[in-house]
């Protein structure tokens, strides 16, 4: 059996869980981080994650970051094929620390701007917003619409082939 990543971040309320889990095969599982030894006293944080069956050998595992970059989020990105930056079009500037995070360590992502679903935003201006206008690929995802949740992978997935971050 083969097994592939995808993280999924965003801001406070962006989305992540919902995105997970219209697209899991299962409930969504999830688990605590605690700091590490000598970290100091800090709050754990709560780790989600979902996962695709795409066939009878390969299974996809998404996982939701915890709020704010940082505890874990190098534990998590490591090893993934990308990541969905999730973006409120009304906050977007709650994505950006998660945007950058994946930018600074060179995973590829994608923006995916939520929102009801059929009402579409100003992708360009998601992108400057969150990212000072580099050229990452935005997408439309309502994350509760199965279809614009595969659709968002799948765009992922080619970015990162683009990128040459995957084997032909």
């Amino acid at each position: 059996m083969t097994s592939a990543k995808i993280v999924v971040a965003g801001g406070y309320g962006a989305g992540k869980a919902a995105f997970v889990g219209s697209i899991a095969d299962s409930d969504l599982m999830s688990c605590t981080m605690l700091p590490p030894d000598g970290a100091g006293l800090g709050d754990p944080a709560s780790l989600e994650f979902g996962r695709v069956w795409l066939d009878p050998t390969l299974i996809l595992y998404l996982f939701c970051t915890p709020q704010r970059p940082g505890l874990g989020w190098d534990d998590v990105a490591r090893g993934a094929i990308g990541a969905v930056v999730l973006v409120n079009p009304r906050r977007p500037l709650d994505s950006v620390d998660a945007a950058g995070f994946f930018a600074d360590r060179g995973v590829p992502f994608v923006l995916a701007s939520h929102g009801e679903s059929g009402r579409r935003h100003d992708l360009d201006g998601v992108r400057q917003a969150v990212t000072g206008g580099a050229r990452v690929p935005v997408v439309h995802c309502d994350t509760r619409d199965r279809r614009l949740v595969k659709n968002t992978l799948v765009s992922l997935v080619e970015h990162a082939k683009a990128s040459r971050v995957l084997c032909p």
